[in-house]
């Protein structure tokens, strides 16, 4: 596609589904989707990319990526252009059409699919060595997100890539599996609201009027409970913007380490706390600071093992 006819064909979807909503592309020289300076997700974009970079070891090249509710396809495009064979499923139809215009001006082959990714399944999407879930979660609710969680977890080879927002406190708790998750209820929709009015809510759910987000904590053991043997918060690439609430997880799958050397720990190595132990939140309270001043080490060390023998014991 020569920028002409690149130029054209975006205005004509701009006038048709309206202006792109956040995925900032490049798709030939001058033309751009949104702007030629930053306006946002770019920071999220290099934590990606470094992220997936770096668990396959830079060979990004080859390997089978799925992107979740890829909205106009900016992470499902760059991943392509490195030469990963990736499967992107959207809810909206608006959406998908941005971004397979984008995979075409490009000259990408993207296997983008219009679809609900409450849906996934092996059978008909297959096995991925990277999952991208970013920005998705925390739109569904209970007891879809848990289902959701285990159909991620049933196609992913090896890592899974979570942004999502955290609930600062439990609210709510809802059971799966006989397990205790926290979080709140977020509004999605205006429960009057018509399928058409939601389906151009384009930063809402496809459908449901309320979504559950899970805490830290409570989506740690679900990863965990899923099949995923080792979770991890990434720092860097920073996103200093990022909102205090939103998170971005590493999750693993893996063999299990096995038998130890040490004595096997006590916990299941899934049992995240909801609640930090009584000793680490009095270490954290600013009395405790100021005590460590004039307390002994020591003394400090046998507090410490005092209280958390008594959490233990409740």
């Amino acid at each position: 596609m020569n920028v002409r006819t690149i130029e054209e064909e975006k205005a004509a979807l701009e006038r048709k589904y309206g202006a792109w909503t956040a995925h900032n592309v490049r798709l030939a020289d001058g033309v751009w989707t949104i702007s030629d300076e930053p306006t946002g997700d770019e920071v999220k974009l290099r934590r990606v990319v470094q992220v997936v970079s770096d668990v396959l070891a830079g060979r990004i090249a080859g390997a089978r990526v799925l992107d979740l509710a890829c909205l106009e396809g900016m992470y499902a495009l760059e991943l392509a252009s490195r030469g990963a064979e990736v499967v992107a499923i959207e809810g909206r139809e608006a959406n998908l059409e941005k971004a397979r215009f984008a995979a075409r001006a490009l000259g990408l082959d993207v296997d983008f699919r219009l679809g609900d990714v409450r849906d996934l399944g092996r059978d008909e999407h297959g096995e991925f060595d990277v999952v991208l879930c970013l920005g998705i979660l925390y739109h569904l609710d209970t007891p879809d997100i848990f289902e959701f969680v285990d159909r991620i977890a049933a196609v992913c080879r090896r890592a899974l890539i979570v942004d999502t927002h955290a609930a600062p406190a439990g609210k709510e708790r809802h059971e799966h599996r006989g397990q205790s998750y926290e979080g709140h209820h977020l509004v999605e929709h205006d429960a009057a609201a018509s399928a058409e009015e939601r389906l151009r809510a384009v930063w809402s759910s496809l459908d449901n009027p309320t979504a559950f987000a899970l805490t830290r904590p409570s989506l740690e053991r679900l990863l965990a409970r899923s099949g995923f043997t080792s979770v991890y918060e990434c720092h860097v690439p920073a996103e200093p913007a990022k909102e205090v609430d939103r998170i971005t997880l590493l999750a693993l799958k893996g063999e299990d380490a096995g038998t130890l050397l040490a004595p096997r720990p006590r916990e299941d190595a899934s049992a995240v706390p909801e609640r930090a132990p009584l000793a680490r939140r009095l270490e954290a309270a600013r009395l405790w600071r100021v005590g460590r001043r004039a307390v002994p080490q020591p003394l400090r060390a046998r507090l410490r093992a005092l209280l958390g023998a008594e959490t233990r014991r409740h």
